[in-house]
């Protein structure tokens, strides 16, 4: 150690001590560096050595930079012995870690780094970095011969770099000399070149200079060269930045002999001297390649690993044109001189990052550009290319075309209306453009041609609530969206509540949609937008059908009613008054909307007032697009917010108390002429001066309003009208109230006035209408029994409701709730001392006023779904009444009444509520039912354990809605887990219905490891054990027929037990065939077992008994003997529910015997007895209307039917005939009597009929059912909803050899009552007439069925009723005109006795301009097509068009042809021209390609016919363009964003059918078609069921790439339009290649298989992360 402390001391004395010898001069330019021999000196060039054997010191050509030859006279070959002689072998390492340490204390000095190298020069010549022994001269010169020592350890060159590189620094401070840095930069990495350029590069990698060294190295250089300034360096610094260099070339630049840039960007003269060395082939010294410095220098380029990651000054930077031009050099160097670099770095982030990087710096570029920064963009140019385009320029690069598209809205901002945020830089205009026009190609393939899909409310799946816009793919073509939707070709927001308006959909609907908006950041106030728009469409539409002529007073029809009106008040009635329905419709929204704060009076009479005038003021024209002349429709609708509280009592005072500037825009959108035109409507065009009147209190100085309001002048002639009214109704109506016949037969005139007077003043009317329904004092009525009284009032009609304000009739729901509703112990009445013992026994609601509030919940559903919800959430309340514990809130009708329909004991309610439940169960349509019946939280495990016939009927439904209305995406799992939860036991099913359930429900009842095995097995009695335990059961008999009070006790705790319970019905059963009779019994004991047993098992009870019945063998002798027994049984004592016989004959299980038998059964209780057929007979005779809300005298109807045909719940009726009086003495006594509305066996039966129909038409019962449907056909006018259960009757069963029979089919439609719905008249003649074959159903007739589909699904045209006798909107049975009119389509299509292949190629015609259709139809048009299609059976109706499809890719001309041939998209350089730099334009690409060798007139048509095929349909339909294969594009995503995703099984077969077919696919544009069928649909395709089919799909797309790939031969950079759209669009999905590694592995073989440089360009798709 005192050997090293000596080294350090005379290496590093002190320069300013005095015995030190002095300094040489300084200022002598001298380039050697070390002197040989002492005081001899010669010029030493250690970086420059010659390559002969001569002297090895020749001159340096560099520029000569000054510095100190010696600071004093040191023996270096002393120092260095000593330096040996202190260091211990193999551990000359830490010997030189301390001297450099020592050096690199502060300050370092020129003279220090001297000494330094001079020192390590001769230690080098001592220890050579190559040993001699295996140097072979490639090491130091023979000078080193003198040192000849053992072969040692290599020296430690490595560390010795790392340590020198940390002490070179180009940072100068004002304390020090400037130029000291950069002379201690320049000879130090002189010194470390002459050392790396002096050794075999296995030799330095001996020697530890290795690649994290290297890289040390590099990074250190690189860093210090940006602190240089960017321009005017001086010479020094310019020496620096070319020695830096030097060094980097060293590491970077291998391969091949690049000429190094001088510190412009230029050759330097000292580089292109004939002494400057560049590296050589095979002299590479470490493996990095600049990539590598980048990964591994985040503190330079973060920026390129992380695009998130920013800087002040992001390194290059363009401005700094010297780094810029080194830097991007390497990068191009790394990639030229290793092709296979791309197969390990750059990764596409980082490439992606780099060309980002580019983009922006070229982007600061002035406009007007210099030479050196012409250089620069041409060499960031570079760059991109080659990251684009590959060595090769073939396309086969590190990034894609698509990648840049991605990234350049993180440079130059968004797209929208055309442009970027930011200006892009003349020189990538055209780059930037033509990745522009290749955005929008792939937004199109993404984009269906028309995406202007109707949202169908309540059949709508979840997806078609998720337009475009909302979906996370689509971002990158935000700007197109824009433009796409602008153009109506999409759907967005603001169209999805115009339709849900528009189809009447429910408030809970617009909140869950406006919730996901609320929670994705979309816009909410697009609700406003689209009820402003419904508001001018069904003006618009009023206005069309109105007569705008002067009145005449002339022509004025004369009333000829009983009700004369005066003529003061004399009120103008339209033809179309019809058409007011829309306008009640569209108020109650409106109210709604305003009501629920969803926006304000402001905000929609400004909307209205834009609607009407321009912003200067100015009236729009009349047929103005999106606007509206002036019409008192809008004065109307904004009356109706005027009695809101909040615009009551703030807004309206508050604008008359200010400027009153609401006030005049209300006045502005009065229309005098409208008022005097022949269809005018004073309770519309009077809504002005009702505005003033009611307002009148709040209106200041109203005498002088012309004054201010010059415009309201003609309105002020009608003024006295309100005061008429008002004073005529206090005189003729509410004067006399207390008439109960007051309102009866009201002519449309007298209506008319009493809507006026609800208008201007607020609750006048509610409250008088109240009074009438419930009178005060008033005589009382019965509801089916004794017990249940209320008080008699008047009726009201419902066309007298419609016309009431939206306030009037919220106001009189509000009465009716809070009196007759709210309370949980029966209804309030008003009474007055004389009458209050009369109130007292009044105990229940009047009927009418039941029949009012059903009447106005119809009529203004909006404003009153917070009544209804109430309604519900007392149910509720009920239910929880049978549970102890708390639940929580739950979504699902089920979830109200899931324990009463368990538990509750009352039997008459309970008979309601089944029923209730029944027909739930059967009338659901959507199936989200299956997501709302697997609550996993529920406390009930099985829903209805209790009643066989509800489960099986929700089976039946879940089938229906399945089959109908496709799986969706729920799986399979929770459809059988719903199954499990339904009932108790496991439900058998007959191989006849099985055969029509779905996959997934007919799999649980059939496959052996199902949950289904894993369910209990019913109890079966047997009839022969039954028998034997009845006879000898000595105390049931005597109990049963003699009554015997002894053993009394001993049955009911038998019977009491729930498992006991089900052989009591056959118990008494086997007795009676015993005996011949059913009158052996004692009635009272009969009754009192009977009622032990829970009301919600008697329906599985009544199943017990009919299986029981259909097991025993009876006496040939008496044949009817079984008949008249359950006859018996059914209707003299009604121990049994006709209903539930019905249900349990027809459930649907049992073997071929058991079917055979219950049919007999069927048939003589139908058609045979004579009991039901006469209450039949008796319910129709009273003329009960189908259209019930006409109808004010139906209970009236109903208590005279029941008075005929009594109905009893508690087996009382024996009592009844015994007594003789409706009150007999029983024991138990009856439960407390509840009132009868509309409970009725014949009502009852209905639903139950639907079964008994789908049985018959399983098991084939011709002859049965056409009795039957003859019978009792006319019954389905009241039932609940004929026209669904008929559509779906016969979609259910298609094909069915039973429906096929003209005889049956005709007679199911003839269930309906055709004067209720708009069906076509061929298909009504059709049903009617059993003569008439299918002859009538020709091509014309299916088109006119897509026609009226398409008018119905359109909202600006309002779906008008087509004739005034059809039921008013809100009182059909479907209220929406889109449902309404898909169902009726649906129904026209699939009654028609065509094969389904001739009626597919019809509406093909129709839609792809076939045959004689050479007009284009509406997109809209289209749309119904895909909805009609994707609705009807798709096995027979769907497959049909897939065939159509393949054919149509495999033979259509226009895709039969190679799209036009094209060059790559690359970056161009500009061209200087007279001193200025301009871009030129691209030459005609011509190639010799065979397969895209074209003439000039070829290319010129493919390049007019390619784009048209993939337009967007509208476009192509105005401009006369239209094609069969756009058309077909509409048509195919319009079906499958209407289809379930069960129809992509489907599609995946035909794709691999059309791939495997012998004519393969041979064209670029065919591929691409292909892509444009898959691009739209793959957000559904990832959400099916099965995992594989979205990789199936994926697998077959990639081998029809193959199979188009194979036969072009890609060379030279050249490509075809088609083809560089379909890789973009590759590219786009490559998410899902790598979804799994065995899918990317599939996927990776079959691009491998490729020709070049297709499988090149597409490699990355599967190796490179997405």
């Amino acid at each position: 150690m005192e050997s090293l402390r000596t080294v350090i001391s005379r290496l590093f004395a002190d320069v300013q001590d005095p015995g030190t010898t002095p300094l040489e001069d300084t200022n002598r330019k001298y380039c050697g560096y070390f002197s040989r021999r002492p005081p001899k000196r010669r010029r030493v060039s250690v970086l420059h050595p010659g390559n002969d054997t001569t002297d090895p010191f020749s001159s340096d050509d560099s520029a000569m930079i000054a510095y100190l030859l010696q600071t004093s006279r040191l023996d270096y070959d002393a120092l260095a012995q000593d330096f040996l002689r202190a260091s211990v072998v193999g551990n000359m390492s830490e010997q030189l870690k301390v001297i450099m340490l020592k050096y690199r204390e502060p300050p370092l000095t020129l003279v220090k780094t001297t000494r330094l190298l001079a020192f390590l020069n001769h230690l080098l010549m001592t220890t050579p970095i190559t040993p001699k022994s295996t140097s072979g001269g490639t090491g130091y010169p023979s000078y080193h011969h003198s040192h000849n020592q053992q072969q040692q350890q290599p020296f430690p060159l490595g560390q010795l770099f790392e340590d020198l590189t940390l002490t070179l620094s180009l940072r100068t401070t004002p304390a020090n000399n400037s130029s000291v840095p950069l002379l201690i930069w320049v000879v130090t990495i002189q010194f470390m070149l002459s050392c790396l350029r002096n050794n075999s590069p296995q030799a330095l990698y001996n020697a530890g200079v290795a690649t994290p060294v290297i890289l040390g190295i590099i990074k250190h250089i690189l860093l210090e060269l940006t602190r240089l300034p960017a321009t005017n360096m001086n010479s020094a610094q310019k020496k620096c930045f070319a020695v830096g260099k030097q060094m980097l070339d060293l590491f970077l630049i291998r391969d091949q002999p690049l000429s190094s840039l001088g510190p412009n960007g230029q050759s330097s003269p000292e580089d292109q001297s004939p002494t400057a060395v560049t590296p050589s082939a095979g002299s590479s010294i470490g493996n990095v390649s600049y990539y590598d410095v980048v990964y591994s220098f985040p503190e330079l380029y973060g920026h390129f690993l992380n695009s998130a990651q920013t800087s002040v000054t992001p390194q290059p930077a363009i401005a700094n044109h010297n780094v810029w031009l080194m830097t991007l050099q390497y990068m191009i160097t790394s990639i030229t001189q290793d092709h296979r670099m791309f197969e390990r770095t750059p990764t596409l982030m980082v490439a992606v990052n780099i060309i980002k990087h580019v983009l922006r710096e070229i982007n600061t570029l002035p406009a007007n550009l210099s030479t050196t920064q012409v250089n620069c963009l041409n060499k960031g140019k570079e760059l991109i290319n080659l990251l684009l385009l590959g060595p090769m320029r073939d396309g086969a690069g590190v990034v894609s075309h698509y990648d840049i598209i991605v990234a350049l809205p993180d440079v130059y901002g968004d797209f929208l209306h055309g442009t970027f945020a930011q200006s892009v830089h003349w020189t990538m205009e055209k780059f930037i453009n033509e990745l522009g026009k290749r955005r929008r190609h792939l937004a199109f393939l993404m984009m269906p041609p028309d995406a202007s899909w109707p949202l169908i409310s309540q059949l709508s799946r979840r997806h078609e609530y998720n337009d475009l816009t909302t979906r996370t793919s689509y971002h990158m073509f935000k700007g197109d969206l824009i433009e796409f939707v602008k153009e109506g070709n999409s759907t967005n927001i603001e169209t999805h509540f115009r339709d849900m308006l528009f189809q009447r959909a429910s408030m809970d609907e617009f909140r869950q949609l406006e919730l996901s908006l609320t929670q994705s950041g979309y816009d909410t106030t697009q609700i406003r937008k689209a009820m402003v728009a419904k508001v001018r469409d069904v003006l618009q539409c009023i206005q069309q059908h109105s007569k705008t002529e002067r009145r005449n007073p002339a022509n004025d029809v004369k009333d000829e009613s009983s009700q004369p009106i005066r003529e003061d008040i004399k009120m103008r009635i339209p033809s179309n008054l019809d058409l007011w329905e829309l306008m009640t419709e569209t108020a109650d929204q409106l109210y709604s909307f305003v009501t629920a704060e969803y926006f304000t009076y402001e905000d929609i009479l400004q909307d209205f007032y834009d609607l009407v005038y321009k912003p200067n003021g100015e009236e729009y024209p009349p047929g103005a697009k999106y606007h509206l002349t002036k019409d008192n429709g809008l004065i109307w609708l904004l009356l109706q917010l005027f009695f809101i509280d909040k615009v009551a009592k703030k807004v309206i005072p508050g604008d008359f108390e200010g400027d009153e500037s609401l006030f005049g825009k209300l006045i502005a959108l009065y229309n005098e002429d409208q008022t005097e035109s022949e269809d005018a409507f004073s309770l519309r065009d009077l809504a002005l001066q009702c505005t003033i009147y009611l307002q009148r209190q709040s209106i200041k100085d109203i005498a002088n309003i012309k004054m201010r309001h010059p415009r309201i002048a003609p309105s002020l002639k009608y003024a006295g009208v309100c005061h008429h009214i008002q004073t005529y109704f206090t005189h003729e109506y509410h004067a006399h109230v207390a008439d109960n016949t007051l309102l009866r037969s009201l002519s449309i005139q007298e209506m008319t006035v009493i809507a006026m007077q609800s208008q201007i003043r607020q609750d006048v009317v509610p409250y008088t209408l109240y009074v009438y329904l419930v009178p005060t004092d008033s005589e009382i009525g019965t509801l089916g029994n004794q017990e249940s009284t209320y008080a008699k009032g008047g009726t009201v009609s419902y066309k007298f409701l419609d016309l009431q304000s939206v306030s009037a009739k919220h106001r009189l729901l509000q009465v009716i709730y809070k009196m007759m509703l709210d309370n949980d112990i029966g209804p309030r009445y008003q009474t007055n001392q004389q009458s209050a013992n009369t109130a007292a026994s009044i105990t229940c609601v009047p009927p009418s006023v039941i029949d009012v509030v059903y009447k106005l919940l119809y009529s203004a559903p909006c404003s009153s779904e917070l009544m209804i919800k109430e309604v519900f959430d007392k149910i509720r309340r009920c239910d929880k009444v049978y549970k102890t514990k708390h639940d929580d809130e739950l979504s699902g009708l089920f979830h109200y009444i899931r324990y009463s329909v368990s538990y509750l004991e009352h039997r008459q309610i309970y008979r309601v509520l089944e029923s209730f439940v029944f027909n739930l169960a059967r009338m659901q349509m959507d199936v989200k039912l299956l997501r709302s019946l697997d609550d996993p939280n529920r406390d009930k495990p099985i829903w209805f354990a209790e009643s066989e016939t509800v489960a099986r009927a929700m089976v039946t439904s879940i089938s229906r809605l399945i089959k109908t209305r496709g799986q969706a995406d729920i799986k399979t799992e929770q459809i059988y887990r719903v199954l499990s939860s339904l009932f108790e036991y496991r439900l058998d099913w007959s191989p006849e219905a099985l055969s029509y359930f779905p996959d997934a429900v007919r799999s649980f009842y059939t496959d052996s490891q199902s949950p289904n095995q894993r369910i209990p097995t019913r109890p079966v009695i047997n009839p022969n054990n039954l028998r034997q335990q009845v006879m000898g059961n000595k105390a049931l008999s005597a109990y049963l027929l003699q009554g015997s009070t002894e053993h009394e006790q001993v049955m009911k705790q038998v019977f009491s037990k729930t498992e006991n319970q089900g052989s009591l019905l056959c118990m008494i059963w086997i007795m009676a065939v015993m005996r011949g009779s059913m009158d052996i019994f004692h009635m009272a004991s009969v009754r009192k077992l009977l009622l032990l047993v829970m009301p919600a098992r008697v329906d599985t009870h009544a199943v017990d008994l009919v299986d029981f019945i259909l097991k025993v063998d009876y006496s040939t002798a008496s044949p009817d003997l079984p008949f008249k027994l359950l006859d018996t049984m059914i209707w003299k004592y009604q121990w049994v529910n006709f209903t539930n016989i019905i249900s349990a004959l027809a459930k649907g299980s049992g073997s071929p015997d058991r079917t055979a038998k219950a049919f007999q059964y069927v048939q003589y209780l139908l058609l045979e007895s004579p009991e039901f057929n006469k209450r039949v007979n008796k319910w129709l005779s009273l003329g009960f209307s189908p259209r019930y809300w006409t109808e004010e005298d139906f209970h009236e109807k109903l208590m005279q039917y029941l008075s005929e045909f009594p109905e009893y719940h508690e087996y009382e009726a024996y009592a009844v005939a015994q007594q003789s009086t409706q009150h007999p003495v029983l024991d138990p006594p009856l439960q407390p009597q509840m009132p009868v509305y509309f409970t009725n066996i014949v009502s009852d039966f209905v639903p139950f009929l639907e079964v008994l129909i789908a049985r018959l038409i399983e098991y084939a019962q011709t002859d049965l059912l056409l009795a039957i449907l003859d019978r009792y056909g006319k019954l389905f006018y009241y039932h609940n909803g004929p026209l669904s259960y008929v559509c779906n009757l016969l979609l259910y069963y298609y094909p069915n050899d039973t429906l096929n029979d003209p005889r049956v089919c005709k007679r199911i439609v003839r269930l309906l009552d055709f004067e209720q719905y708009d069906l076509a008249p061929e298909a009504v003649a059709y049903a009617q007439n059993d003569e008439m074959d299918g002859r009538l159903f020709d091509a014309g007739y299916y088109e006119r069925v897509v026609h009226k589909l398409a008018g119905n699904l359109n909202p600006q045209k309002c779906a008008p009723r087509s004739n005034p006798n059809l039921p008013e909107r809100h009182f059909r049975e479907i209220g929406s005109p889109a449902v309404e009119g898909i169902t009726m389509a649906m129904l026209e299509i699939i009654l028609t006795p065509v094969p389904p292949t001739t009626i597919v190629k019809c509406i093909l015609d129709l839609v792809l301009q076939r045959g004689t259709n050479q007009v284009g139809v509406s997109a809209l048009t289209i749309h119904a097509t895909g909805l009609l299609l994707a609705s009807l059976p798709s096995d027979h109706f769907v497959r049909p068009i897939w065939e159509e499809l393949n054919n149509l890719i495999m033979h259509n001309p226009c895709l039969l042809e190679v799209s036009e041939p094209c060059r790559l998209i690359r970056c161009g350089m500009p061209k200087r021209t007279n001193g200025k730099y301009f871009m030129s334009q691209s030459l005609p690409d011509m190639t010799s390609t065979a397969a895209l060798r074209d003439s000039m007139s070829s290319r010129l048509r493919k390049a007019m016919v390619h784009p048209y095929i993939f337009n967007d349909y509208t476009y192509n339909m105005h401009n006369y363009s239209t094609n069969t294969p756009n058309c077909f594009l509409a048509l195919f995503h319009s079906l499958l964003h209407y289809s379930s995703l069960d129809v992509f099984g489907i599609l995946l077969e035909y794709l691999r059918s059309l791939r495997q077919k012998p004519d393969t696919l041979k064209t670029d544009v065919q591929l691409l078609y292909v892509c444009f069928l898959l691009g739209p649909a793959l957000h559904r395709i990832e959400k099916l069921d099965n995992n594989n089919t979205d990789a199936e799909f994926v697998i077959e797309l990639m081998h029809m790439v193959k199979q188009v790939t194979t036969l072009m031969d890609m060379k030279d950079g050249w490509s075809t339009q088609a083809l560089e759209q379909t890789f973009d669009f590759l590219h786009h999905i490559r998410s899902r290649f790598v979804k799994s590694p065995e899918l990317a592995s599939q996927l990776k073989e079959i691009i491998k298989s490729m020709s070049a440089p297709i499988s090149q360009r597409l490699i990355r798709l599967v190796t490179h992360e997405a």
